[in-house]
C-alpha cells in the first residue's frame, strides 16, 4: 500500500511540472524574418543589416525569407495566420497597413487586418524620393507636371506593388496636380528601380535606401521627397508640398508579429530590436545607403501608431477608388 502510494505521489508530481518543462523560455530554437517584398528593398535592406545583430542579441539562429506576392499581402495573410509564438516575424513598411485599410476602404479582404498584427517596433523613417530616369527632361516636380499634361496618359512610372506607398504618393501628386499617369506595378523596391534604370518606366517614387546608389551613379534623378518636411539626409531637396502639391507620406519599416503574441515574447524581440538597432555595423551601413534609423517601441510606439493609422485611413478615403490608369 505504501508502494502505491509512493507511485500515485510521483506521478502526480510529474503531471505538475510537464507543463513548465513542456514551455521552453523563448526562444529556444530558429526564429524566422519574413520579408513580403522582393530582394532589394527597403524591408530586405534592413533585414539584412538586422539579421547578423538578432542572432546575436537572440542567441538563436535568425534566418530571412521571401515570400512574395500581391505588393506583400501574401506575405503579410501568411504570418497572420503563423503560430503567435514570436518564431514568425514580419519585416515591412508602411505598405503593410496600407493594403488592408486600402481594401477595408472598397470593401475588399486582403487575406489580413490591421488588428491580425501588433507593430513590435519601428526601425526606420524616411520620406520617398520622386525619381526619374535621365531620359526625362523634368528637373522639378512642377516641370514634371507640366511634361505630364502634354503627354496625358503617356508617363510611366513604377511603384513597389499596387495600394504600396510608391502607388499611394504618386496617386496623391497625381491627384493633386490633376494629370494623368500609366501605373507599371512591381513586387518590390528593387524591381520597380530596376523598371526606371532600364527606360521602362519613366518615374518612381523610391525609398530612399533603394534610390540612392543610382543617385550618386547618375543613373536616376531625384526630383523631390514625399515628407511633410525636408529630411536631414537630403537637405537640399525640396519636398513634393513647397511645389504647391498636397501630398505627404512617409515610408517607415519596422517588424510585426501576430496580435496574439504573449507580452513575454514581445518583450524579449523589442529588447532586441532595440539593441540590434543601436548596433554599429547595421548603423553605419544603413547611414552608407541614406536610410535613418527612427527607432520606437512601446508607450511612444502605440502613440505614434494609432495616430498614423488613422491619418493612413483619412488619406485612403479622400484618394478613393483607384482607378486602373493611376
Amino acid at each position: 500500500m505504501k508502494l502505491i502510494v509512493m507511485v500515485a505521489a510521483a506521478f502526480v508530481t510529474m503531471l505538475s511540472v510537464h507543463p513548465a518543462q513542456a514551455q521552453a523560455p523563448f526562444p529556444s530554437r530558429t526564429i524566422t524574418l519574413l520579408n513580403p517584398n522582393a530582394p532589394g528593398g527597403t524591408g530586405d535592406i534592413i533585414g539584412h543589416g538586422m539579421t547578423e545583430p538578432l542572432r546575436a542579441a537572440l542567441k538563436q539562429p535568425v534566418i530571412l525569407i521571401n515570400r512574395v506576392g500581391a505588393g506583400g499581402a501574401v506575405g503579410g495573410a501568411y504570418v497572420a495566420q503563423a503560430p503567435a509564438d514570436g518564431y514568425t516575424v514580419l519585416l515591412n513598411t508602411v505598405t503593410h497597413v496600407l493594403i488592408p485599410i486600402t481594401d477595408n476602404v472598397l470593401g475588399r479582404s486582403s487575406g489580413y487586418t490591421v488588428e491580425d498584427f501588433q507593430l513590435l517596433a519601428r526601425i526606420t523613417a524616411d520620406p520617398l524620393l520622386l525619381i526619374v530616369h535621365p531620359s526625362i527632361p523634368a528637373k522639378t516636380v512642377k516641370e514634371f507636371v507640366a511634361l505630364a499634361k502634354a503627354k496625358p496618359d503617356e508617363l510611366i512610372y513604377s511603384s513597389t506593388g499596387v495600394y504600396g506607398s510608391g502607388h499611394i504618393a504618386m496617386i496623391m501628386l497625381a491627384r493633386a496636380a490633376d494629370v494623368n499617369l500609366v501605373h507599371s506595378p512591381f513586387n518590390g523596391g528593387g524591381p520597380a528601380m530596376t523598371a526606371v534604370l532600364g527606360n521602362h518606366a519613366n518615374a518612381f517614387f523610391a525609398p530612399a535606401g533603394v534610390a540612392n546608389p543610382h543617385m550618386q551613379a547618375g543613373r536616376v534623378r531625384a526630383l523631390a521627397q514625399s515628407g511633410a518636411k525636408r529630411a536631414p539626409l537630403f537637405p537640399d531637396l525640396p519636398t513634393v508640398k513647397e511645389a504647391g502639391y498636397d501630398a505627404d507620406l512617409t515610408l517607415w519599416a519596422g517588424y510585426f508579429a501576430p496580435v496574439k503574441t504573449p507580452p513575454a515574447v514581445v518583450k524579449v524581440w523589442q529588447s532586441a530590436l532595440r539593441e540590434s538597432a543601436q548596433d554599429a555595423k547595421f548603423r553605419d551601413a544603413m547611414a552608407k545607403l541614406n536610410v535613418t534609423i527612427d527607432y520606437l517601441d512601446g508607450d511612444a510606439l502605440k502613440g505614434w501608431y494609432d495616430d498614423e493609422l488613422k491619418r493612413l485611413d483619412r488619406e485612403i478615403r479622400a484618394i478613393g477608388k483607384i482607378e486602373s490608369r493611376t
